[in-house]
């Protein structure tokens, strides 16, 4: 497996995302299909090539377990390697839907001849599974196969690039400026070891605990009571 790459994120305040697969007869074009994903407005957030065992692919296409093409499938998909990309872009997974254009090839060249699988899919006799990519059905599917080949990815929204920025002045501003400050006047040895004690020391979303009253906060001992008078008779 190659390490993932990822694409500078900006100017979206929500996006949403889809899993797309180039498949192994695409694979010698996938420069060209990412050329094509780029320049239609969508962004590539990750990028993983990577070579699926039939494990994986049984796995991955779980939903069609039972259809007859499911073992043809299976034994395609693990024939060779395969790039998946997370990709995001406003309506993500119906746009790619229609970039890419009907599952069966010859449908997409009689009919979708401008979409990526008329150019890139190949029309065999085993079936409509060699049309070169695939991407998520929904959104259920979208966050389930992109947790597949990307298992700590955080789906969610990705902010603009002032939300970032009050983020940072309202959170992270009023207690890093301070600790700065005190390590350009201190000039410690270990400068990272005493900014990271301090930050501890002046962590600003520390629990505090609330004051006692002063009765709870008396040590409760057991007394002996005082004998009375009466009890000396």
């Amino acid at each position: 497996m190659s390490a993932i790459s990822t694409d500078s994120i900006t100017g979206q305040a929500y996006s949403e995302r889809t899993l797309a697969i180039i498949k192994p007869e695409a694979y010698e074009n996938s420069e060209d299909i990412e050329g094509h994903i780029r320049s239609n407005g969508f962004m590539i957030l990750a990028r993983r090539e990577v070579r699926l065992t039939p494990e994986h692919a049984a796995e991955l296409y779980k939903g069609h377990y039972g259809r007859h093409h499911f073992p043809h499938l299976v034994a395609h998909m693990s024939s060779g390697p395969v790039i998946a990309m997370v990709l995001a872009a406003r309506n993500c997974i119906n746009r790619w839907k229609t970039l890419m254009g009907p599952a069966r090839v010859v449908e997409a060249q009689a009919y979708w001849p401008d979409s990526l699988r008329a150019c890139y899919g190949r029309r065999t006799k085993y079936g409509d599974y060699f049309n070169g990519l695939h991407g998520s059905a929904n959104l259920a599917e979208a966050i389930r196969e992109i947790h597949f080949f990307f298992p700590t990815m955080i789906i969610g929204p990705i902010l603009r690039a002032s939300q970032v920025n009050d983020y940072i002045q309202k959170n992270i501003t009023p207690t890093l400026l301070p600790a700065l400050t005190a390590l350009a006047q201190e000039r410690p040895a270990e400068p990272i070891l005493w900014l990271a004690d301090h930050l501890h020391r002046h962590n600003p979303n520390e629990p505090e605990l609330a004051p006692q009253a002063r009765e709870m906060r008396e040590d409760v001992r057991c007394q002996t009571p005082v004998p009375s008078e009466e009890s000396y008779k």
